[in-house]
């Protein structure tokens, strides 16, 4: 199973597509499977990690995003046959994954984050990192303060929305989650003033 939304489910299901060394998709590869109540069948597969050089099978120089509806990213990934987690990017919101959420799913829901927004909150993410190897005390203040301020203006936000005459369910698209989930969390508390 790859990557889901809650508002596309499988329809837009992303994952990390395997590119041969001349920027091609291989074929897919014909692989066993056992069959319930016994016996076994092959079944075409085109998991990135197959293409792993062994019994074979080419061997992928790189993956991009993809998704079932078609969609591929421009650009290309390291393979680490070793760490698939690394490859893939979901665990570390990075690689693959995040050109998939970012270049493909956020336009579908209109959330796409203005490029200098994402940058200065990779870098914000980045020293706070730094700080808490160095000096996590100071890193918990500064935590603190981004918690205060991404909490203040997300109460702002949704309070634009709404005034704008934008849906809950717009609302909760945006936050990645149920219509039901953002109303109950926002509604009591739109900022006025």
């Amino acid at each position: 199973m790859g990557w889901q939304t809650e508002q596309f489910g499988s329809d837009h299901e992303g994952y990390p597509v395997a590119v041969m060394s001349d920027g091609t998709e291989p074929a897919p590869i014909q692989q066993e499977v056992s069959l319930p109540g016994g016996g076994t069948a092959t079944s075409p597969n085109s998991g990135w990690w197959l293409y792993d050089g062994q019994d074979g099978r080419p061997r992928a120089f790189a993956v991009r995003a993809g998704c079932a509806c078609g969609w591929r990213s421009p650009e290309m990934f390291p393979v680490d046959f070793e760490d698939h987690d690394e490859t893939d990017g979901f665990e570390y919101g990075g690689g693959p994954y995040k050109a998939w959420d970012r270049q493909h799913i956020a336009p579908l829901l209109g959330t796409t984050v203005p490029d200098e927004m994402a940058d200065a909150i990779a870098t914000v993410r980045r020293m706070l990192d730094g700080l808490a190897t160095s000096r996590p005390l100071a890193a918990v203040a500064a935590a603190a303060d981004v918690e205060k301020l991404g909490t203040a203006s997300l109460q702002r936000a949704v309070t634009a929305v709404r005034d704008s005459h934008g849906s809950w369910e717009e609302i909760g698209q945006a936050l990645g989650t149920s219509r039901q989930a953002a109303h109950q969390r926002f509604a009591k508390n739109l900022f006025r003033g």
